[in-house]
This record gives C-alpha cells, structure tokens and sequence, in this order.
C-alpha cells in the first residue's frame, strides 16, 4: 500500500452521524450467496476453509442507500465508484480479490478509513497489516487486484470509504 496524503477535510461529520446510526446493506446478498458470479470463485475458495457465507460479514453503504454523494480527492475523478463499509465488532471480510478491478482498465484501488485507527480494527493487504491510521488517511493499493481483507475485533464500530477509478 502506497500512502497519498489524508484527506479528512472531504468528509463531514454528518456521514459519520448517517452510517453510525442506520444499517447498511448487508453483506454478503444480506448473509445469503455471493454479490456476483464473479465472486463465486472467491466465496468457494472462503467455504472450503472453514467461512459461513450464510452470516453477515459487514454492512455496505453507497450513493442508493446514504444522502450524500463521495467525490475522490485522488486518482481519475471522472470514472469513480465508492462504497463504505461498517464493520461491527465481530464482523470480517475474508481475503479476497475485487472482481471489478479485473475488467475495468487502468483501474486505481483506494482504501480511506473514516476514523482514527482503534485497537482491533484490521486491515490486511497482501502480507501488510496497516494500523496507527489517522481518519481521512488515503492509501493506494500497488496492485489493484491484491488479496486483501478486514476484520472488527474491537470494541467500536469501524468505517472505511474505498473508491476505484479508471478508464
């Protein structure tokens, strides 16, 4: 993961307010099979060690479900998506690839968390695990299509805004 900058002065505290308050879209398919046939290969591959897709791993918010919309203070601004996930304590998303950054081209993966680092709350890409993040804090995935993953075994719940650009 490469470090751009932070960027805490695009988010305003009523997001933060919004998500806290509200469920988001259950994950995965509201604890049921995989979002896509993409990701069939990936829950298969979670399923065999030991992963019950049946349950909820984390909660997911984006422009259908929140009352603002997120522009990304990097990469191509043009040709975006974001989302945000919650993740209450206990909650996990096992390693995994993400489909879309495998057709879209020149495809930049960003990982932004919405609050100071807590005790608990992991990130892990490739063979990095980041903490002692400040909220606002943008990094850059070196390789769009890393296994990564995250898991909430703090106390609090955990918010991050992940956005792609591309072509």
């Amino acid at each position: 993961m490469k470090y751009v900058g932070n960027f805490i002065n695009i988010v305003e505290p009523k997001w933060i307010e919004e998500l806290l308050s509200k469920d988001g879209m259950f994950r995965p398919r509201d604890g049921k099979q995989p979002d896509s046939s993409e990701m069939e290969e990936e829950y298969s591959i979670a399923r065999k060690a030991g992963y019950d897709d049946q349950g909820t791993y984390f909660q997911m918010f984006d422009k259908t479900n929140v009352s603002f919309e997120v522009i990304p203070p990097c990469g191509n601004p043009s040709n975006f998506h974001w989302w945000i996930t919650k993740m209450m304590p206990g909650d996990f998303m096992p390693m995994h690839k993400d489909p879309h950054t495998m057709y879209q081209l020149n495809c930049k993966r960003y990982w932004m968390p919405l609050q100071d680092w807590q005790q608990g709350h992991i990130f892990a890409y490739e063979d990095e695990v980041i903490v002692n993040y400040r909220a606002g804090d943008v990094y850059e995935y070196e390789n769009s299509q890393a296994l990564h993953g995250a898991a909430n075994i703090g106390l609090t719940p955990r918010l991050v805004l992940q956005f792609t650009t591309h072509d």
